[in-house]
């Protein structure tokens, strides 16, 4: 299959509580592409999974249960299991010659490697656009303390004076919530992950002649956007 000229993945990568998801969204919705969403994909596949149930994923078969209990602590579900859930989107989104915006994903070398040939087989390089969202840990952990989802379309709401005491999504309707992912001790350990096998990543792109475009993260969701919408339209 001949690399497109026109279709366009974008990967946002960021410690947690960067803003991905809001940036991602955002993104999706300017720039017309399918939101690819890993949190989303995986709390599905855990949610719908019958009591025992396996899944074979590259030749290694993966209980459902275990893996959602190391992804409510915080750690990285195991890479080939995690790569197929997410590939079996990205064909069924590439065969549509749909554009996408990765969200969450990938999270590790080993996760990138299962999905890499698909892309390098689809996707143009120079249509390939990675931005990493930079704040500090410290910034990291407050924002993941104080953050909620909506219920039905997953809005992720900020923390302020204003949204403090909102119980239901402004945009939707359906209740906001905490996420067990959010709970202080597991975003430590999340970060941790973090540091280990996501920031590896960087250079994992680069080697490949992939350009890491750095955001500086701790300002508004505007401006964070605004320096984003730039560099895609200038790529």
């Amino acid at each position: 299959m001949k690399a497109s000229k026109q279709l366009k993945v974008v990967i946002i990568m960021g410690p947690p509580g960067a803003g991905k998801g809001t940036q991602t969204m955002l993104v999706a919705e300017s720039f017309r592409l399918s939101r690819l969403e890993m949190s989303k994909l995986l709390e599905e596949r855990f949610q719908n999974a019958k009591p025992g149930e396996t899944v074979s994923a590259h030749g290694t078969s993966y209980s459902l249960a275990e893996q959602q209990k190391r992804w409510k602590e915080g750690l990285l579900v195991e890479a080939p299991l995690v790569s197929q859930i997410f590939e079996e989107k990205l064909k069924e989104l590439l065969e549509q010659k749909k554009s996408i915006v990765f969200d969450g994903f990938p999270r590790s070398i080993e996760q990138m490697e299962y999905i890499m040939p698909l892309l390098e087989e689809t996707i143009e390089k120079r249509n390939i656009l990675l931005f990493y969202l930079d704040i500090s840990e410290e910034e990291s952990l407050k924002r993941n303390s104080q953050r909620r989802v909506c219920e039905l379309m997953r809005h992720p709401v900020l923390s302020d004076p204003q949204t403090e005491h909102l119980t239901i999504c402004p945009l939707d309707g359906s209740k906001l919530l905490r996420r067990a992912l959010d709970d202080p001790e597991v975003i430590k350990i999340r970060l941790q992950e973090f540091r280990n096998q996501t920031m590896p990543l960087l250079e994992y792109f680069k080697e490949r002649g992939i350009a890491v475009r750095h955001i500086k993260a701790e300002r508004s969701v505007s401006a964070i956007f605004d320096d984003i919408s730039q560099q895609i339209q200038g790529a």
